[in-house]
């Protein structure tokens, strides 16, 4: 039973009273209420009251009352100085009896962060004078609008229950007291504006396979659509496609397709004024030795941690509206209690179907960096002892497990388990002093923190042999498919891992990923292949010759250049997709992107808000390229100036510009990390490079790639270097999209 949450010992602490009875609760420590919501839209403007009344317990001066949510509502930030602006509050006090204490005053504060677990969100009503008595009430208002002001946004993920915790501190010594609990309400997605179709990379002539189709808000939440939409296929008469149905809550559409002849296939589907492209599905005149299978080991966080939704909905998201076939569930150890684990146990099991859905057993190691870092941790069987890091919650029957605090003891406890571990950037980024290579034999390069080739990087500066993965690592409930919202707490959508397995089993998937046999995309399920000397990725080999590197790349949107590298050296490169020059336009494609220092998700964020102007001549603006959330945004405000909001955690973003005037004329590219001015001839040739600061913060100006290229690119090289010793060999995948896939490495030893 949870009879406390805090953070460590000392800190502040929510006090739960799981015995007393809630009339007793009411009576002693007084009652929280607010506003009945039942459900708000995802985003909308909307005001919210709460109204502490206080118990037979007096609030001293510097005692509190608070209001709390977890991590996953980004419901937009509060403030307490401008009525008419957005999401303003106030708090107002309301003695029992008009003469009783007139002298009491607060002070107002929302914190985005703060050190409640897993509530992070909070706002603070501190008593500064005075005391509060039994019977006095504070009425705190958030998003008041009789001002002007534009409301309180509703967060930007959908959920079956979102909630408000209410607290109070008596006696402001950090023991905050929980009030009886208000009812939860719903939080329902917008509009669709987009639509996915997804299937299976690989699959058998005259064998039927099945794909799905999502609509989705701006938000990224899965919508009903009303109808079936229709789907077609570039492969002609030989392919029969049928519709099976829509899931239970409508949130996808099912279908069944069979092709009649190899060939690798595209599948476009339409809703009304919505259409996509599927990914390519490849299919074979016979069961290939190895398929693609995708998945998430870095699926993130439900209530088991500090996340939105239960475990099973957890899983059944992946499953049915992102389309994974494997998944493992990473909740940071702090937070699951005994009893968490048991039932994280059981619904593991639950959901695993060999064949259709492999579900591993996992958990996230957590320490802080300097004790170890985050890792994710995944068995290949059950295993019912955790072994845990730290623990945030006090419980009447504490699990007895002694813990597991710095990374020598993680390694000393894990080192004869049958585990796997990915090393990453997340809350608490993995500290590379401390590395078992039988164990950590993955490590990411792309969650919804960031874009974080600079750590894999480091990891082969160490000598670290490890396969590459990308993953959601998030906490809004959407595996697979997730979003970074209003970027409250997150940056970039989720990132995939491909393996290559013989089956769609645990063992087989297991042994693809302990042999390395990986690769890790920004989300789109492009086909890659990558051998050196004939040896698949992940391999480790050792020649007296010259390697022979050879690939093959199927992309989901044209292909831009390809890039070979040894160890962190780019020793060659394939531009791909013929540029756009012609003499009747002049289309200029700007990009920007990189990190803003190594770290969690806001220490990686760079602002790139800024503007391009032309001194003689127009600007009309043709696209945006890999703006990653409905809070990037750009438009024309005159016609000779584009502004943008934009923002980057590793990734590459830009625009897209047609320019009119005279070949001499100056344009102006303006933001906070990068300003340059350049005329068109300047762009002549491969465009400018510029660096910008940070972590791998660049500007690339010139001429866009066509969008029509090529969509598949193979090649080889040979690496006649006359070099010695171990040197990885990987390639990076960037389509016209900015999307990107990275090989494993093949580890390379010459003699």
């Amino acid at each position: 039973m949870l009879i406390a949450s805090q953070v460590a010992p000392g800190k502040p602490e929510i006090l739960h009273y799981p015995d007393v009875p809630d009339d007793e609760r009411r009576r002693r420590h007084g009652t929280g209420t607010h506003t009945d919501l039942a459900s708000v839209a995802v985003s909308q403007p909307t005001a919210v009251v709460f109204e502490f009344q206080i118990g037979s317990e007096s609030v001293v001066t510097g005692g509190e009352l608070l209001v709390v949510w977890r991590w996953p509502f980004d419901w937009s930030d509060l403030q307490s100085d401008h009525p008419a602006g957005d999401g303003y509050m106030r708090a107002e006090v309301f003695p029992v009896e008009a003469q009783q204490d007139p002298q009491v005053k607060l002070g107002l504060r929302y914190n985005w962060i703060a050190g409640i677990e897993p509530w992070h969100h909070q706002i603070q009503v501190r008593v500064t004078a005075g005391e509060l008595r039994q019977g006095d009430r504070v009425v705190l208002t958030c998003g008041e609008r009789s001002a002007g002001g534009g409301g309180w946004r509703a967060p930007t993920c959908a959920a079956r229950r979102c909630r408000f915790l209410m607290l109070i501190d008596h006696q402001g010594n950090g023991r905050r007291t929980r009030l009886v609990q208000q009812p939860s309400f719903e939080v329902v997605p917008g509009p669709p504006v987009g639509l996915s179709i997804i299937g299976p990379s690989d699959a058998v002539v005259n064998e039927p396979f099945k794909f799905i189709v999502r609509a989705d808000d701006e938000w990224g939440n899965p919508v009903p659509l009303a109808s079936v939409p229709e789907i077609t296929c570039d492969g002609g008469e030989g392919v029969v496609v049928d519709a099976i149905a829509a899931d239970a809550e409508r949130r996808v559409s099912r279908f069944r397709a069979t092709a009649r002849e190899a060939g690798t296939y595209r599948f476009s589907a339409k809703a009304k004024r919505l259409e996509a492209v599927s990914n390519p599905v490849t299919v074979h005149v016979s069961r290939p030795a190895r398929h693609i299978f995708w998945g998430d080991l870095h699926s993130g966080q439900t209530e088991i941690g500090c996340g939105n939704g239960s475990l099973a909905e957890h899983y059944a998201f992946g499953r049915d509206c992102a389309g994974l076939q494997f998944i493992t569930h990473q909740a940071n150890d702090h937070y699951v209690t005994r009893d968490d684990w048991t039932h994280t146990r059981e619904v593991t099991e639950a959901f695993h179907s060999p064949g259709q859905y492999v579900t591993f057993l996992g958990c996230e190691w957590s320490p802080l960096t300097k004790d170890g870092g985050d890792r994710n941790v995944f068995y290949r069987h059950d295993e019912p002892v955790l072994r845990r890091s730290d623990r945030f919650f006090r419980e009447s029957d504490p699990d007895p497990t002694p813990d597991a605090r710095t990374a020598p003891e993680f390694h000393e406890v894990f080192h004869d388990l049958d585990v796997l571990v990915n090393i990453h950037v997340g809350g608490r980024m993995t500290n590379l002093e401390w590395y078992d290579q039988r164990i950590e034999r993955l490590c990411e390069t792309h969650s919804t923190h960031g874009t974080v080739e600079w750590f894999f990087m480091d990891a082969l500066d160490r000598g670290y042999r490890v396969g590459l993965t990308a993953g959601t690592d998030g906490v809004m409930g959407r595996p697979g498919a997730c979003h970074p919202g209003r970027r409250l707490i997150r940056n970039l959508k989720n990132g995939l891992t491909a393996v290559l397995a013989e089956k769609l089993t645990r063992e087989s998937i297991w042994e693809a990923l302990q042999n390395r046999r990986c690769y890790a995309t920004t989300g789109e399920r492009i086909r890659l292949r990558f051998e050196v000397d004939g040896y698949p990725m992940g391999s480790e080999i050792t020649t007296t010759g010259h390697p022979r590197v050879e690939f093959q790349v199927v992309g989901t949107r044209a292909i831009e250049r390809l890039d070979l590298f040894r160890g962190t050296e780019c020793i060659q490169t394939w531009p791909v997709g013929p540029l756009i020059r012609s003499p009747d336009t002049s289309q200029v494609r700007l990009l920007w992107g990189g990190t803003e220092r190594k770290g969690t998700a806001r220490l990686q964020r760079v602002d790139w808000d800024g503007s391009l102007t032309v001194d003689q001549g127009g600007l009309s603006l043709l696209e945006t390229v890999n703006f990653q959330s409905s809070a990037d945004g750009a438009q024309a405000v005159a016609p000779s100036r584009i502004e943008w909001s934009s923002q980057t955690a590793g990734n590459m973003a830009g625009i897209v510009v047609s320019v009119t005037g005279e070949v001499g004329s100056e344009l102006r590219f303006e933001t906070g990390p990068k300003s340059v001015a350049f005329t068109m001839g300047d762009l002549a040739g491969e465009g400018l490079t510029l660096p910008a600061g940070g972590v791998n913060r660049v500007v690339r100006i010139g001429a866009p790639p066509s969008p029509d290229g090529p969509q598949e690119f193979e090649q080889s090289y040979v690496d006649i270097a006359p070099l010695a010793g171990t040197a990885p060999y990987w390639i990076r995948v960037v389509q016209v999209d900015q999307s990107m896939a990275w090989s494993s490495p093949v580890y390379v030893t010459r003699g």
